[in-house]
């Protein structure tokens, strides 16, 4: 078993991507003709599969990360799909200083369960306010974490495995919960087949803050935004606290008075 301290190496191998863009794609592409969107930031980039997405949408799309390897997996995932995208390394909070004091991209990404890895809740509300201070006036972040008040409420132990193929081989993700008292552990595990034939196993382990949806929220009122809509995840429907097991937040920055 291998244990990783950033995971830039077994990110691709987790998540079926053309699968999840397509279910999550026409949901954003929605949202961003509704708010007029055509300048996107995602703050918490990975490897960059939804800024290339993006770029093929048509719109003029950025990323940042606070991994160095992600960003560097994301310039080559990048160079190998044709798309010319740019990629720079800044934490939640650094993102002004990263992309310049005169940033204002119409729309923030913040997808994922990212915002929660911030390590503590006075992070997450700089992040907040770092993501009000790099959007126009009017522009929207949208924000996507597990609804934490129903998996610390109902205890959760595991979802459902994620199974995808890579170079004809089954690749099995396990998402497993630990709950502590201010935080809970997630550990993704990847089960597949080794050249040789054997079990090759890597785990990830990310503590993450269990902010419910109110707070969340809170955090974003106090950073100047107004909250726009709460979503079930991608599927259209609206925020059920007590079912939902997906919180897709999207706030406004407001624009100035007439």
């Amino acid at each position: 078993m291998t244990v990783f301290n950033e995971f830039s190496t077994i990110y691709d191998r987790m998540f079926p991507w053309e699968t999840r863009l397509a279910k999550e794609g026409p949901f954003l592409r929605r949202l961003f003709e509704g708010a007029g969107v055509q300048t996107v930031l995602d703050c918490a980039c990975g490897t960059g599969r939804h800024v290339i997405a993006l770029s093929q949408w048509g719109y003029q799309a950025c990323g940042s990360d606070l991994s160095p390897r992600m960003i560097e997996a994301a310039r080559t995932n990048a160079r190998a799909a044709g798309v010319a995208a740019d990629f720079r390394t800044a934490s939640f909070t650094g993102l002004d200083a990263a992309f310049g004091p005169a940033a204002a991209f119409d729309a923030v990404l913040c997808i994922g369960n990212s915002l929660t890895l911030a390590p503590t809740d006075d992070d997450v509300a700089a992040a907040w306010r770092a993501m009000h201070r790099v959007l126009r006036p009017g522009g929207i972040a949208v924000v996507h974490v597990f609804n934490w008040d129903r998996v610390a409420a109902a205890g959760l132990k595991i979802m459902p495995a994620i199974i995808v193929e890579l170079d004809g081989r089954p690749v099995t993700t396990l998402r497993v919960f630990h709950h502590h008292e201010s935080v809970i552990d997630l550990h993704l595990v990847t089960v597949s087949r080794a050249d040789d034939g054997r079990a090759d196993t890597q785990v990830l382990t990310a503590a993450q803050r269990p902010l419910g949806p109110d707070s969340l929220a809170g955090m974003a009122a106090a950073a100047g935004f107004e909250e726009a809509a709460r979503w079930n995840g991608y599927d259209g429907r609206p925020f059920d606290p007590g079912q939902s097991d997906q919180l897709l937040l999207v706030a406004r920055k407001p624009s100035p008075p007439a």
